[in-house]
Formats: structure tokens, sequence, C-alpha cells
């Protein structure tokens, strides 16, 4: 199994990757260059996973529990990217931006398995620091809403933040993917609304979208409702909810802001630095120039082309999905938004 050097932290020996029901885990030394190159730390890790060696959990590395941990949870399609990458001030402050670790656990859970297990020594490996006396900010996929509680309950000590969007701006959002993600609407749409207790409020009628972007808005509802589950579990104490267009409104300031709520150990002028930085590129290519204004032009664009298409999705949402959501998962901005701050401590 790789193994570090006194020179290394030991977070450098990364899960990579990990199999429930064989019960292994794997790991590969990574340089800490490789999270800030890596658009996420899934399959396309910018490191050789072929040289990645399972053991068994009982084997794995054992990590203290998980101290200065924050959990950046996010709905799809909501700019969480930008903020993960604003939030990574290395080596005080590092971003792990989408583990494939968390996505299998997900995907276990989907499937049957039970994680339970796995939760806590999976999230204290990820909780290494990589340099001394720092913090971590991990942020899992969106297809991984479905065990964001129960890691939560697995890091007594961790916050989180929830990252969301309006339905019209998901909407928005979703035309202007490919047609391959597009495609993957429905089964995107099934995961968020089988983990949660929308699915049989549902009329019959929602649940036969007649495109794929009202297929859309039942994913949109699927994750909002894990989110306000999650909030209504751990109460503001734990958890903030953050409405993606204040964070474009002003990306150095609100990453200050949520960098306070995690207990940064980065100064505010970091952290409105490395947003400056990272603000005026394409957070999952960012080789190429993009900034707020080009974003919102992109996003008039659509809505001008698709104005009949995007209407007419949203119709049918407010008549067969938005009525049978939990007023929490409607709301939630309103009522739990990350605020203003007092010290270094938020208050909504």
């Amino acid at each position: 199994m790789p193994h570090t050097s006194p020179t290394r932290p030991d977070a450098a020996c990364f899960p990579v990757d990990l199999h429930v029901p064989d019960r292994t885990i794997s790991f590969l030394d990574i340089d800490p260059e490789v999270l800030e190159r890596s658009a996420f730390l899934d399959n396309r890790i910018e490191a050789p996973l072929a040289e990645a060696r399972p053991v068994t959990l009982g084997a794995a590395p054992r990590a203290a529990a998980a101290q200065r941990l924050g959990w950046l949870f996010h709905t799809s399609f909501c700019c969480s990217t930008l903020l993960a990458r604003a939030l990574h001030v290395a080596p005080r402050q590092t971003v792990l931006k989408e583990p494939l670790v968390l996505r299998r656990l997900g995907d276990a859970r989907r499937a049957g398995w039970p994680v339970d297990e796995w939760l806590a020594p999976v999230a204290a490996l990820l909780a290494r620091p990589w340099a001394p006396q720092g913090s971590v900010i991990v942020k899992p996929t969106h297809a991984a809403l479905n065990v964001a509680m129960d890691l939560v309950h697995a890091t007594p000590g961790s916050r989180a933040l929830l990252l969301s969007s309006s339905l019209e701006d998901f909407l928005v959002s979703n035309l202007k993917k490919t047609a391959d993600t597009q495609r993957k609407i429905p089964e995107l749409a099934e995961r968020a609304l089988s983990a949660t207790s929308l699915g049989p409020r549902l009329p019959a009628q929602a649940l036969a979208p007649p495109q794929l972007l009202a297929a859309a808005c039942l994913q949109w509802a699927g994750q909002r409702e894990l989110g306000a589950s999650l909030v209504a579990c751990f109460g503001t104490e734990r958890v903030r909810v953050l409405d993606a267009q204040t964070l474009l409104d002003d990306v150095p300031e609100t990453t200050v802001r949520v960098a306070r709520w995690f207990g940064s150990p980065a100064d505010d002028e970091s952290n409105r630095r490395r947003a400056r930085c990272v603000s005026g590129t394409n957070a999952k290519a960012t080789a190429m120039p993009y900034d707020a204004g080009r974003r919102a032009e992109e996003a008039a664009r659509v809505r001008e082309l698709n104005a009949d298409l995007i209407d007419e999705s949203l119709r049918w949402a407010e008549r067969w999905v938005l009525p049978f959501m939990s007023s929490g998962a409607l709301d939630f901005p309103r009522a739990w938004s990350v605020q203003h701050e007092h010290g270094h401590r938020m208050v909504a």
C-alpha cells in the first residue's frame, strides 16, 4: 500500500476508491498539486488510478476523528465547483472536490448495501490536514446527497453548507449542458426522489413529465428535499444554506463569509484574493477565461432562445410538483441563508 514519508502529510496517502461489497478501499500517493489540477477527485483525478492498491477496510490506515472538517453539499449545477475552488487556500485550507469514495457510498446506499460502518473511517481519512493546523472542506458529488445526513452524524465536530439555486436557474443551467448530460436527467431525478419521501406524495402526472426539462424539475425537487431534511435534522448551529445567486453577486465576499462559517485558518484577505483569482476562469476548465459578465450573458441568451420551453416546464412544476413539496424544501434559502456574520460566527 502507498505510504507517506516524514516530509509528506498523511493525507497524501489518499483514498481514491472503495468497494462496499468487497470491503476494500484503495489508496494512492498524490501530491497536493493534484488537488488543484483536478477538476474532480473521482475517476477524472489527474493521478494514475491504475496504480492504486486496495486493502481491506479493517487494514486501512487509522485516522483520528475528523477535526476542522467542513462539508460543502450542493444540488446540481449551482456553482459549487466555483465556490470549492475559491475556498481552496492550500495547504492551510484544503478543498476536496467530489472524492470518488463518497460517490461509491451514495451508490452503495442506493443499491441497498449497508454503509454505516464506512462513514466515520472514510470521513476521518478525508479530514486529515495537508498542513499543521490546517482544515479540510469536502465537496461531495450531488449523487451523495443520500448519505449527507449520515456523514454529518459521523463527524460531530463538523459544519456543513448547502449550496442551491432557484428552479428557473437550475433549468437554464441544464439547457447549457451537453446532450449527453441532459440524457442523464431522468436517472438523476429518480435517484433524488428515491431517497426522499417526496416521491410517494407526488401525483401520477408528476411522474410522467412531458419532456426532459420537466424531468429536471423533479431532480431539483428531490435534491431540495434532501437538503431540507439535512437542515431540519441539524439546525443552523451546524448547517447553513447559500443561494447560488448570492455567491455570484459577490464571489470574494461570499467566500470570506463561508470560510468564516467553516472556521477557516486562512485570513480574510487570503480567501478574498483566492476568490478573485478563480472568478476569472471556468471552474471546470481553468484554462478558459470566464467571469460573472459572461455567465450572465450566457444565461440571458439561453432564456431568450428557450423561453417557451422554460415557461412550460415551470408551469408544469407549479401544477404537479411544487404544491407537494415540503415548505422547508421550497423556502430554505430565505429561512436559513447565510446572511451576515458577527465576529467569526455566522448568524441567520
